[in-house]
């Protein structure tokens, strides 16, 4: 159970990973159905309708994917890579698997509370405070887990993604803390300061922890798949001070002006660390771009690049008082956040497995041809549904905004986008199913060749770095 064979624990939690993308994927599914045909809903039995009500399952849905899926991929990729850059055993493969067993200790009991009705009703910290205390404790075990590693390293040279993972760690351990209030059961504080600390966990969920450790995964994934250093690892390290933000979610609101204003300022400044990471992707890429042709998991790093720029352009502007008073809480912010995700940190994700799950399971990757389905089934289908819920923004703040459009006949005109949202999600869902069955596969066929060997740091730069 607690096993000390080298890369065992990154197995697992790559295992548990895929099964927390299937489960909220389905309620994800469930929703959009009931959001397309409302009329599903009244034939449900009425003693399983409180468990499906989109109050319940939403929470469970965000929180699961969150927590479960893609939280877990990173762990997974992180006790991956760690050996690797630092030329050292991990600090303790028993840490990792105790690590695992307590994750999904508190995934399951996400997974039956919230669908039950038990939370803290605040949006993204829905999770009660015996599973706040439980996800701190996790963060903490992987904490030490890297910190340990990097204590012991053989490789001189500390490379960017180390950094980056050592960053995350730590520090999303105080933004939930503080965000989720885990000295108080309640998890809340008292009226608008409520909302405002809301939204700063909110933004820095995905600032501190995916965003931080993701571009340090990025960063390591890139220059093994294009099979050339880092353009600049000195570029990469002004890329690591994600900048901090939370309140331009809440523009146009009882929150005082300066902090308004602040956190606007704060967003522009978030330019600093986009940019940088794409002078980098693009100088490494150069050369390099007809691999993607031929590589998936290249193709996913590199898609999964692109879009995060355009995450970071569509931030940019919703921090601006007039857009943001043009699409807030509208179907465009729903777009603009599966877009970060789905399509910028799962696709990272995604790439991830492709290139370690063979690695640790000593097998070759069952089929190239599931992984092309996909891709493209995935990449078109949010593509579909990301852009209809874009659409739908539009026109949902136009109508409200210039007040012309009942209220209810707007709600009646999102029924196409609606539509189109149920067909991308479907499309996309056939994609992660083919990725589940391929890495089951490929986890079942008999062993044929030996993990590689672990990868110098400086091996990873130019030189050493930049």
């Amino acid at each position: 159970m607690l096993s000390t064979e080298s890369g065992s624990a990154s197995r697992r939690f790559f295992y548990s990973a895929l099964f927390w993308l299937l489960l909220p994927g389905l309620m994800g599914l469930t929703l959009a159905t009931l959001l397309y045909v409302p009329a599903v809903y009244d034939r449900l039995p009425l003693d399983l309708k409180p468990y499906l009500s989109f109050g319940r399952l939403r929470p469970a849905h965000v929180n699961l994917m969150i927590y479960g899926w893609l939280s877990q991929a990173y762990a997974a990729a992180i006790l991956f890579i760690l050996p690797r850059i630092t030329r050292a055993q991990l600090f303790s493969e028993r840490l990792a698997h105790a690590n695992w067993w307590l994750w999904n200790l508190m995934l399951v009991g996400a997974a039956v509370t919230l669908p039950a009705g038990l939370t803290q009703g605040r949006e993204y910290a829905e999770l009660i405070w015996p599973l706040d205390l439980l996800l701190i404790a996790n963060w903490v075990l992987l904490a030490i887990n890297i910190w340990g590693t990097f204590a012991r390293r053989q490789e001189p040279k500390v490379y960017i993604s180390l950094w980056s993972f050592m960053a995350a760690t730590l520090v999303f351990v105080g933004v939930y803390a503080v965000g989720n209030k885990i000295w108080d059961p309640s998890g809340a504080y008292r009226g608008m300061n409520d909302s405002i600390v809301n939204y700063f966990f909110v933004h820095n969920l995905f600032n501190a922890w995916f965003t931080t450790a993701g571009l340090g995964l990025a960063l390591y994934l890139l220059p093994k798949l294009v099979d050339q250093p880092l353009y600049s690892h000195r570029l990469g390290l002004w890329g690591l001070w994600s900048v901090w933000t939370g309140q331009h979610h809440q523009l146009n609101s009882p929150a005082p002006d300066w902090l308004e204003y602040l956190t606007v300022v704060f967003s522009i400044l978030a330019a600093v660390p986009t940019i940088a990471f794409m002078v980098n992707f693009f100088m490494t890429m150069r050369g390099r771009w007809q691999r993607a042709l031929d590589d998936v998991a290249l193709r996913f790093l590199a898609t999964g690049a692109l879009f995060w720029a355009l995450t970071c352009v569509q931030g940019l502007a919703q921090s601006f008082r007039t857009f943001s008073m043009q699409v807030h809480l509208t179907n465009w912010v729903i777009g603009h956040s599966h877009l970060a995700f789905v399509v910028d940190y799962s696709f990272w994700a995604f790439a991830a497995a492709y290139l370690m799950v063979p690695v640790l399971v000593r097998r070759p990757l069952y089929s190239r041809t599931l992984a092309e389905w996909h891709y493209w089934l995935t990449t078109v289908g949010m593509g579909i549904f990301m852009v209809s819920l874009w659409i739908a923004g539009l026109i949902q703040g136009q109508n409200w905004q210039t007040n012309s459009v009942p209220f209810l006949e707007t709600v009646r005109s999102m029924s196409p986008y609606f539509a189109l949202r149920l067909v991308g999600g479907l499309m996309a869902a056939g994609g992660v199913l083919c990725f589940a069955y391929n890495l089951w596969q490929t986890a079942r066929r008999q062993a044929s060749f030996v993990a590689v060997a672990p990868t110098p740091a400086a091996a990873l730069t130019r030189g050493g770095g930049r």
